[in-house]
């Protein structure tokens, strides 16, 4: 009884003190920053804030305040991150920012830079973060609304939206100018396609470059995908079995499926398998263990990126006998 309360012990020791054994000790390890260089004055006020990865480490707490860590008037960023880069829109001022790495059972201590960014009029070769939609953003909406973060001394923005690549395409907006840092548009008159847009700040002595990103509107319903196997009818000897199929030529956005298996032709009950084509990715198969001789039914759909979903194809039925 006591041997056996003993280990119980060592157990819930081990148990306990698990993540610290697999964890790395960080405590003696600092972080390297790389950019922007330690006292950098600019007249930029969009940063990327970058740093070396540190082996062991979970996370990164990265903090930005005003003037200085000494005297903090304002606190203007304080996140955790599993990456080692970060952008950021500042004001001019001064500022130190400062990055430490941690994990379950231990962290680094900061490292400590010092920034300053002027109150120049200058905008030329300052960047503009753009905020949404995202990088080749798939859509059916009617309305589109475009945000971007504000930039300090811009007067107003120009708006741009072009079809195809930023670099070769054509306008098919003309140039807007905004005062706000967001504007809609209405997709009904850009019709179905791939486009690209962008963002340039100006004030009355300069102009930032054109941020761009790129979208697609796609309204147009996914054909229904071709199964490939098992066959109607077809008799599977084993425990598992591999569904396929392939898709239509689409130039449209990205395709995924949908997939049901189940043991009933209705697909109401004796569901064996539902697969969401955001966890099969863009596979054209899928793998399903199966119980002996017995009779099953499976059906897919296809799902495009910009949210539009097709129609269910009919059901195949199969046979699954296992060997002995």
């Amino acid at each position: 009884m006591n041997k056996l309360f003993y280990i119980l012990i060592i157990g819930l020791v081990i148990f306990i003190g698990c993540d610290d054994f697999f964890d790395e000790d960080l405590k003696d390890i600092s972080v390297v920053l790389v950019a922007p260089a330690d006292e950098l004055e600019t007249s930029n006020s969009s940063f990327t804030f970058w740093w070396n990865e540190v082996d062991g480490a979970s996370k990164y707490n990265l903090q930005i305040v005003s003037p200085n860590f000494e005297v903090i008037e304002k606190l203007v960023l304080d996140t955790n991150l599993t990456g080692t880069q970060f952008e950021v829109q500042l004001y001019p001022g001064f500022f130190q920012w400062r990055v430490k790495a941690f994990n379950g059972s231990s962290e680094t201590l900061y490292t400590t830079y010092s920034l300053s960014v002027d109150s120049s009029l200058d905008l030329t070769g300052q960047d503009i973060i753009l905020l949404s939609p995202t990088d080749n953003f798939a859509t059916n909406d009617s309305l589109l609304e475009f945000t971007w973060e504000n930039k300090p001394n811009a007067e107003y923005y120009t708006f741009r939206i072009k079809s195809g690549d930023w670099a070769t395409g054509d306008d098919v907006i003309s140039p807007k100018i905004v005062y706000d840092t967001k504007t809609t548009e209405n997709s009904e008159d850009l019709g179905d396609g791939a486009y690209s847009w962008a963002v340039q700040a100006n004030n009355s002595i300069s102009s930032t470059l054109f941020k761009s990103r790129a979208f697609i509107i796609d309204r147009v319903t996914p054909a229904l995908p071709n199964q490939t196997s098992p066959t109607n009818g077809e008799t599977i000897t084993g425990t598992s079995v591999t569904f396929t199929w392939s898709r239509p030529a689409d130039s449209g956005s990205a395709i995924l499926e949908d997939i049901i298996v189940a043991t009933d032709s209705t697909f109401n009950t004796g569901v064996v398998k539902e697969q969401s084509g955001l966890d099969l990715t863009y596979s054209t198969s899928f793998d399903v263990s199966a119980g002996n001789s017995m009779k099953y039914y499976w059906k897919l759909k296809s799902i495009d990126a910009a949210g539009n979903e097709g129609s269910y194809t009919d059901f195949r039925r199969f046979t699954v006998k296992n060997e002995k």
